[in-house]
């Protein structure tokens, strides 16, 4: 019996095959749409958020105890040993990093400024990292006796200096008086952190560490897991190890980025339901105008012995068929469109400067998640569903009789 309405319903379709045909595209068009809105955003997103993670947080930082509050130049980690020993015996630490922040003056003979210091370590940092990969003139490195400083694009065009010119940075020691020394520029990074393009002076570990008279004491531990699903056991164990140290996930650093990725499921979510709400209403638009052209034909079927039910059954397979069709034509496109931008990437470099003050790169890079398929095909399966109730309903209130009388 099922092949028999199937069969039907086929007929029925390929009878009116414009209107059938105008309907799947509609279906199609609007999941290859979502498909790509929500591909393309959360690949936005998720580059934001990789972006703060590996240039800055981690995905787990440890600070002395208040020293976010009060980033003083004595409240720092004390025993960065210990800390360093724990990291590299846990074998679920995949690398980390350790710097020392301070804010302080960098000056030339045309123009100062107050700015950011990060000394680092910058092999570390390559390792863990992606700063290097920023890097618009010079090399990622501080020369062989750690005398070099890496400085911010914007930075360097107020400073006027170029690669191989001298700065002068000043900052307060641990015992109150101004440090200063006098510093090569070897490196030009341009991020997308209009932050630190503007005011970010990145130099050795060491060197720093001796200017300030700071005996082996780092403001903050930056660490990656072996496995995301590891972070919150990896933050509890260390929590415990070290209680006078303060650890924090990168979502505990950066909660407006973890609302950004919340708002965006429900920006999808809002989005698939307008989108499928108006799939639904032209399904019963066609649904409807094909049922009321062909209620004597239903009521001739109804009159000799065709059970109503059977008659409801190629109603509804010819909507299913109709939202199927369209899923399968709009998931074919939108996955090889994803898949095209996932591989090549979305180029807007016109838009660079927008896009760096939001922290994102100018090259988008989309994502293939198995829920984008799976969430349009049920809502494609209810609204086909719901969308033969209306049509069923004049269907089943017609009167078979009559509509033979019309012949």
């Amino acid at each position: 019996m099922f092949k028999m309405i199937l069969k039907i319903a086929l007929l029925s379709l390929f009878r009116r095959l414009s209107r059938t045909v105008s309907v799947v595209l509609m279906i199609s068009v609007s999941l290859w749409g979502l498909l790509f809105m929500e591909g393309l955003y959360e690949g936005m997103m998720e580059q934001m958020i990789n972006n703060a993670i590996r240039s800055d947080c981690g995905e787990i930082s440890v600070f002395a105890k208040g020293y976010r509050l009060e980033m003083d130049i004595k409240n720092l980690i004390t025993d960065p040993d210990g800390v360093e020993g724990f990291l590299k015996s846990d074998p679920r630490i995949r690398s980390y990093v350790k710097r020392l922040e301070h804010q302080g003056l960098a000056a030339t003979a045309h123009y100062s400024r107050g700015v950011a210091f990060y000394a680092i370590d910058s092999k570390a940092e390559q390792q863990q990292g992606r700063l290097h990969e920023y890097i618009e003139a010079g090399d990622f490195t501080f020369g062989t006796k750690g005398k070099g400083v890496i400085i911010g694009a914007e930075l360097a065009k107020k400073l006027k200096v170029k690669i191989g010119r001298k700065i002068i940075i000043s900052a307060q020691a641990t015992d109150d008086e101004i440090a200063s020394m006098a510093l090569k520029v070897t490196g030009i990074i341009r991020t997308n952190n209009m932050g630190l393009d503007d005011g970010a002076v990145f130099l050795d570990l060491a060197t720093f560490s001796d200017l300030l008279q700071v005996s082996g004491g780092v403001s903050r531990f930056a660490f990656f897991v072996q496995d995301p699903e590891l972070i919150e056991g990896v933050q509890e164990s260390m929590q415990a190890r070290f209680p006078d140290l303060e650890v924090f996930r990168w979502d505990q650093l950066y909660p407006a980025l973890m609302q950004s990725r919340v708002m965006m499921k429900w920006f999808n979510l809002v989005t698939a339901f307008l989108v499928f709400s108006a799939a639904a209403i032209g399904i019963i638009g066609v649904m409807l105008v094909s049922v009321l052209e062909r209620i004597r034909e239903f009521g001739i079927m109804t009159a000799i012995g065709t059970e109503f039910r059977q008659v409801a059954g190629v109603v509804l397979v010819e909507s299913l068929l109709i939202g199927l069709a369209g899923y399968l034509v709009g998931s074919l496109l939108g996955g090889f469109t994803l898949w095209h931008f996932k591989e090549k990437g979305l180029d807007l470099t016109m838009f660079s400067e927008a896009f760096n003050a939001f922290g994102m790169d100018a090259i988008t890079y989309a994502i293939i998640r198995p829920d984008y398929f799976i969430t349009p095909f049920a809502a494609i399966l209810i609204a086909a569903i719901l969308s033969a109730l209306l049509p069923l309903r004049i269907l089943y209130k017609a009167n078979p009789i009559k509509a033979i009388g019309e012949i």
